[in-house]
């Protein structure tokens, strides 16, 4: 198969990887679209939810295509494209979207409704009327809160954390309860790391741990909704449902 990724880093795009890998065994040619590798700065967009916003407005805006075009362009089988549900929050998300999708943080439990939300923004930036007029190679993918509440789930899923109602509303802000937060601790194996303030995510440590995210994934389904779509868009797409 030949696939592209547009993430919000090269951890996500990691864990991504494995879990296509797992879904879909063989050799595959990748296409790392955002961010791309170039060096410290990844290039013009850069990293994070503003670089894959930056991506999707270059398709239309700088490049002078659009999203179905650009499969074509690179014959792609799948294209997934990464955005965090936490970014729903933020207050510049829908800057130059005229009209805005709105009310797009909607509460949580369930996390669904705010991911459809972000679907239908996604679809913005990439010049879209709706979510619905993704090209069928399209599949979105939307961790709640974040892809570290993925990987918490795949290395601890007996921890009682994960079997809570709102094990996927948990935002950064509540640092105590966070996955994140908690994979910098040493009783979790200080697999993530905290420096001023902020959690950092060494790839050598997310190289080492991010084969057990697709060897637990029906862990992972079964304590996160958004992991659970995710699957069964993958498994729609792998039976030629296109």
């Amino acid at each position: 198969m030949k696939i592209g990724t547009v993430v919000e880093g090269p951890a996500d795009r990691l864990l991504l990887k494995a879990i296509i890998a797992k879904r879909f065994p063989g050799e595959h040619k990748y296409f790392d679209l955002q961010p791309a590798d170039t060096g410290a700065s990844f290039g013009r967009t850069g990293t994070g939810w503003k670089g894959v916003r930056r991506f999707c407005y270059d398709i239309w805006q700088s490049l002078d295509t659009d999203i179905a075009g650009l499969i074509r362009e690179h014959q792609m089988d799948l294209l997934v494209i990464h955005l965090d549900a936490d970014v729903a929050c933020e207050s510049d998300l829908q800057e130059d979207i005229n009209p805005p999708v709105e009310n797009i943080y909607q509460p949580c439990p369930p996390i669904l409704p705010t991911a459809e939300k972000l679907e239908e923004v996604v679809a913005k930036w990439l010049n879209l009327d709706s979510a619905d007029k993704f090209p069928p190679e399209v599949i979105p993918a939307i961790p709640s809160q974040d892809s570290e509440n993925w990987l918490f789930a795949a290395l601890f899923p007996d921890d009682e954390l994960c079997r809570q109602p709102d094990y996927e509303c948990i935002h950064k802000g509540d640092d105590r309860r966070h996955p994140a937060y908690l994979m910098t601790l040493k009783q979790y194996g200080k697999i993530l790391k905290r420096k001023d303030g902020e959690i950092k995510k060494p790839m050598k440590d997310y190289r080492r741990v991010s084969g057990k995210v697709a060897d637990n994934w029906k862990k992972v389904c079964e304590f996160c909704q958004q992991a659970r779509i995710l699957n069964d868009n993958l498994m729609y797409l792998g039976s030629d449902g296109r």
